[in-house]
């Protein structure tokens, strides 16, 4: 779970997007900012946390210090966990489409204080509402741009750990052109759906 504010309008401290390892942040057509912390984000620890521990144990180790653990998952941010189902039934995920998570009081207060603090021109300006999402990560936190084998017509676009909005407009194109079978212009096996059961070594990907 990742927590976001935004502030009411406020004085223009540059049209730009910006982030270091503490926050990030952006101008917003209304004026304001949309704020986020870099180094804090929780794991709800439900059953998949203990089936999947080996495979994410890299990239936790490499992230751990942002990582916060929950032992009384969100019943808001968690989707419960699901071995089999069947084809002509309702999915599970039918059932529930959307996770939507409350904001983490903590990371509210933190975004506040780090605001104040490194935009002195910001101190006065509110923080008119803030949200929580659940970002969905791969082990090597890569995406998986690829059709599914053994599935022919079944194409995955997910695993984008974070960085969604940053390359969902590439990512687009690229899965485009696969579905639709033209030359993709890029190389594409750091991208495969099966790297993670072929016996492939695992590579973090820049982010970590």
């Amino acid at each position: 779970r990742v927590t976001v504010s935004r502030t009411a309008e406020a004085p223009n401290i540059g049209n730009v997007n910006a982030a270091d390892h503490g926050m990030s942040f952006r101008r917003r057509q209304d004026g304001g900012y949309t704020v986020a912390l870099c180094d804090y984000h929780e794991h709800f620890i439900v059953r998949d946390s203990w089936k999947y521990l080996t495979k994410f144990l890299k990239s936790f180790a490499a992230s751990y210090q942002d990582t916060k653990l929950r032992f009384l998952p969100d019943e808001t941010a968690v989707q419960p966990a699901f071995e089999m189902w069947d084809a002509d039934k309702e999915s599970p995920f039918e059932r529930r489409r959307v996770l939507n998570p409350s904001p983490d009081s903590y990371a509210t207060k933190t975004i506040r204080k780090r605001l104040d603090e490194r935009f002195p021109a910001l101190h006065s300006v509110p923080l008119t509402e803030t949200w929580a999402g659940m970002i969905e990560s791969t082990p090597d936190v890569v995406p998986v741009l690829d059709e599914v084998p053994g599935n022919t017509g079944l194409f995955v676009a997910t695993g984008f750990s974070g960085h969604g909005f940053g390359i969902g407009p590439g990512a687009g194109r690229v899965m485009a052109d696969l579905i639709l079978g033209n030359e993709v212009g890029h190389k594409m096996d750091r991208f495969r759906f099966n790297r993670f059961s072929d016996g492939s070594p695992l590579i973090l990907g820049p982010a970590l």
